[in-house]
């Protein structure tokens, strides 16, 4: 059943929209979630007709803690439509054969295709001298804690649990064949990023002057089950590029990198824009969060449009968040004993994969020639 609940006169479009993802999040037993933009509705498909008095009252206290926030919209730093190529018209279906839309398998070409990018980033990250890591999926609680992860973004955390090394609670678990009722919550959550590994490795230190780390990871969002598909996964491999230093290091890094993946966008005949951006705050009294880092420029999105269709999605971002994070890991300059600063660029490397796919289809031959080089290498 659909429950429709008008915003006309309450909320503007930038509110509604902005209300229509968070609600994505903050109910359970709902399957859909939309903006209505022509009657200004929010429209939620539920499960069941039972729950529609909970749905309602969750819509109404939200939209009440929505429009008294001063929502912003999102600036066009970079643009870029390709207006003279010509692209082929896609069956998701023939991608699916290699790329499952539920993100839960890559096959074949999506898994070479994979391995190329992620090889184009890290040899990007070597012309800024980058230190190569590998981390763990698992990051401790008290880690994130310190980034105040889930004080801020609940609604993506996963966190892991465990059956107590106890004889006798696991022969009950055997016996009942209950885990519910036996499993706890360790000390470990599944990383959301792979940058707050590096905070953690730095955490009471001093750099004399800067530092550039790049690692590939997994990384985990818990997603609204059906929200997730095609480029939207709960589990997903990021590439950063993280850096550490004075202001002037951070800002310059981040630009040079910029420039670069704009170059390597263009080149590969993608359609998309960069745009200043916000972390998905979920709490309204964080609203000034994200409005200031939209009003310091502090993050950036590279968005990719799939031609012949109304998809797009984000694919990297390039960040900067001045002293926020070393200053609550207490990460300093030898050199006057400041806190420095500190940012990340990230690839979504699935994404990646996708957009390609999703843009040439997926035959090599027909693909940009950068990637028909490395192909063959």
């Amino acid at each position: 059943m659909s429950i429709r609940v008008p915003v006309t006169g309450v909320l503007n479009e930038k509110q509604a929209h902005a209300l229509t993802l968070k609600l994505s999040y903050s109910m359970e037993g709902i399957c859909a979630c939309t903006y209505d933009e022509n009657n200004r509705e929010i429209i939620v498909k539920s499960e069941n007709e039972s729950n529609t008095e909970y749905v309602l009252g969750i819509i109404q206290t939200m939209i009440l803690e929505e429009k008294e926030i001063r929502a912003m919209g999102s600036r066009f730093i970079k643009t870029q439509n390709q207006q003279k190529q010509t692209y082929p018209t896609i069956d998701q279906t023939e991608i699916a054969n290699y790329f499952d839309l539920n993100g839960t398998m890559k096959k074949e070409l999506a898994v070479e295709l994979y391995s190329i990018f992620d090889l184009i980033f890290q040899n990007i990250s070597q012309n800024y001298n980058a230190k190569n890591r590998k981390y763990s999926s698992l990051i401790p609680r008290e880690v994130m804690d310190v980034c105040k992860y889930v004080n801020y973004f609940p609604q993506n955390a996963y966190f892991v649990a465990e059956l107590p090394h106890d004889y006798y609670v696991l022969k009950q678990v055997k016996i009942e064949n209950d885990i519910e009722n036996f499993v706890r919550l360790n000390e470990f959550m599944l990383s959301p990023a792979v940058c707050f590994h590096c905070y953690q490795e730095l955490k009471n230190q001093e750099i004399k002057d800067s530092i550039v780390f790049t690692a590939e990871g997994s990384c985990f969002r818990h997603e609204a089950a059906w929200r997730v598909g095609q480029h939207r996964m709960n589990e997903f491999s990021m590439r950063e590029i993280i850096y550490f230093g004075q202001p002037e290091f951070v800002c310059q890094i981040r630009n040079d990198i910029l420039e670069e993946i704009w170059d390597l966008f263009n080149e590969l005949g993608f359609c998309g824009r960069i745009e200043t951006a916000h972390d998905p705050f979920y709490f309204p009294q964080d609203s000034s969060r994200a409005q200031h880092q939209m009003l310091a420029d502090m993050k950036y999105e590279l968005v990719v449009e799939i031609p012949n269709s109304d998809i797009s999605f984000s694919i990297a971002s390039f960040n900067n968040v001045k002293d926020t994070l070393c200053r609550e890991f207490e990460i300093t300059s030898s050199m006057d004993k400041k806190f420095l600063h500190s940012g990340c660029v990230a690839f979504g490397i699935d994404r990646w994969v996708y957009a390609l796919m999703s843009t040439f289809g997926l035959d090599i031959q027909c693909y940009p020639q950068k990637i028909r080089e490395y192909y063959r290498r």
